[in-house]
């Protein structure tokens, strides 16, 4: 398909691209390489790129799917060490993938966006922001809007644990000033970040007391090294690195097989896994059953992600390491006390506790056309077209947004499949000189009655997914599917599911009220002349200050 780039009058739409992670950067690479579209500007809160792996800088922080599926397709890396690498390898891919093609110059750093709002008469975005280091405010203007901060941002930093009177801090914000060797430290959380700060620093403190009420399903992860001999192969060798990547790709992609509830093979497939998770758990905790219980989910298999890991077992054999899977009941000074009646005092805590997904979008953000604040609309049940546009917003675009997340592959193949759809919504506008495209209302809820058909059909519970999960029993946030289905269904836009506006009829609308303002003042001034004349003041200043002011208010 070729894209159109420019508008029939040979202008681009300016665009504002906010945040710099994997979706912002990819976002902006692509307009200009698909696009060939320079006015664009990257909004970023903090000091570099990378979202959130530049935030998370925890000990034993790596990728959880394979390290060639967190690079962009069309920007390869041959060089990574591992099957599964390491944080700072991930982000230094991000930094040179940026600086290969000059994204920097584009970015705004350390710049926070208080609010977007649609401009109902210029048919636009007003972009607030500040500058966090001085505080300097102002407002852009753009035509359309890419918001790509993920829901990796927010930390979820539960209330009770702020009591706590030793260094506290979340596992996304790493204090690296403190440090922990010979200390005292607590982990709250036993998911996918805590699953890898455990055995990292299990060695290096003097006792590790971890705590965790739901453990998860835990399959051994084998990280291959990529010795010279490969990267020879993925550089040199025609098409081998392709293939290599799309086996990785369609691989992982199958696993979400595990997923459906009734059909034979998704059982056989779960039974495998099972028995895999139940032996490796085994083979690194022979002698020890209460432990192994201690460990072992009470969740059906699939009805979260599996975690791959070769050394959170092992790391609860240490004599230092001590698991507690009861309920916390106190946070008193620097001490925890759990239910059993348990009681540690630490020097430091770390919170493996999540992300607030919902804290991404605050009262006041977010307002659309008529004045509508979108996330309070959405209530329960936030309203997106495949977690990529939304009623109510003209021009439009959420990147990883509500209902576009999975639990089974590499969050850039989708990143990457909402980027597309985004760039060839752009082009289309060009084509047919369209000011705005909006999703009709109708569109977003028929997809959503597909999630609502679909998750009838998975592992996905209410005992798991609370959060996810409205009064209605309804699941918001995930697209319950595969990857490739995904692609099959947003490959190409559809324009009559939009509400469309040409730019003729924009600029109409605005030479209509901008004729109607003028009207206004016009028998504005006219009011004031009358009204100092009334008054005897021939200049009508004080009228004119009074007109002025009621008509401001």
């Amino acid at each position: 398909m070729e894209l159109t780039k420019t508008y029939p009058d040979g202008t681009t739409p300016t665009i504002a691209v906010i945040g710099a992670g994997v979706s912002g950067l990819c976002a902006a690479i692509q307009l200009q390489r698909q696009l060939q579209l320079t006015t664009y500007t990257v909004y970023e809160l903090e000091a570099e790129i990378g979202g959130t792996w530049h935030s998370n800088t925890y000990p034993g922080c790596q990728s959880d799917a394979p390290s060639h599926l967190y690079s962009y397709s069309f920007a390869p890396n041959y060089d990574f060490s591992k099957k599964f690498v390491k944080q700072s390898e991930v982000l230094a891919y991000f930094r040179s993938t940026a600086k290969t093609f000059n994204i920097y110059d584009k970015i705004r750093f350390k710049t926070r966006i208080m609010s977007m709002q649609w401009h109902e008469t210029r048919r636009k975005w007003i972009l607030r922001w500040v500058k966090d280091e001085t505080g300097v405010e102002g407002q852009d203007e753009f035509d359309i809007v890419i918001h790509g901060t993920g829901v990796l941002r927010l930390p979820k930093i539960p209330k009770e644990f702020e009591a706590f009177e030793g260094e506290l801090w979340h596992s996304a914000r790493w204090n690296h000033s403190v440090d922990i060797t010979g200390k005292r430290v607590g982990v709250v959380g036993i998911g996918a970040s805590g699953a890898q700060i455990i055995p990292a620093i299990a060695d290096q403190v003097q006792s590790l007391d971890v705590y965790g009420r739901s453990p998860c399903y835990i399959t051994p992860q084998r990280n291959r090294t990529y010795n010279w001999v490969w990267r020879l192969l993925f550089r040199h060798v025609p098409f081998f690195y392709a293939f290599y990547r799309a086996f990785a790709f369609y691989y992982v992609d199958s696993t979400f097989l595990l997923y459906y509830k009734l059909a034979w093979y998704s059982a056989f497939h779960r039974a495998v896994v099972y028995f895999v998770t139940w032996w490796h758990r085994f083979r690194h905790l022979p002698n020890d059953p209460k432990l192994r219980q201690q460990l072992t989910p009470e969740y059906e298999l699939a009805s979260r992600r599996i975690i791959l890991s070769d050394s959170f077992f092992s790391a609860f054999k240490k004599p230092n390491v001590h698991l507690h899977s009861d309920p916390i009941v106190a946070v008193e000074g620097k001490k925890i006390r759990t239910r059993d009646g348990s009681e540690k005092e630490l020097d430091v805590l770390v919170l493996a506790t999540g992300f607030d997904w919902i804290g991404n979008f605050p009262v006041g953000y977010f307002t659309g056309r008529n004045g509508v604040d979108i996330p309070v609309n959405w209530g329960e049940s936030p309203t997106t077209y495949y977690g990529t546009s939304v009623p109510l917003a003209p021009n439009f675009f959420l990147i990883w947004g509500p209902n576009s997340g999975i639990a089974h592959h590499a969050l850039t193949t989708v990143v990457e499949l909402q980027v597309s759809y985004a760039i060839k919504t752009i082009s289309h506008m060009m084509k047919n000189n369209l000011q705005s495209m909006e999703i009709k209302q109708s569109a977003a809820e028929d997809f959503l009655k597909l999630l609502d058909r679909r998750i009838e059909h998975t592992e996905f519970t209410t005992t798991v997914m609370p959060k996810f999960l409205n009064s209605k029993g309804q699941c918001r946030g995930f697209w319950f599917g595969t990857v490739t289905e995904f692609w099959l269904r947003t490959r190409k836009i559809h324009p009559e599911l939009y509400d469309v506006v040409k730019r003729a009829e924009g600029t109409k609308k605005e030479e209509k009220q901008s004729e109607e303002e003028e009207k206004k003042k016009k028998k504005k001034k006219k009011g004031e002349k009358q009204f100092g004349h009334l008054n005897g003041d021939s200049n009508a200043d004080s009228g004119q200050h009074l007109i002025g002011s009621s008509t401001e208010d």
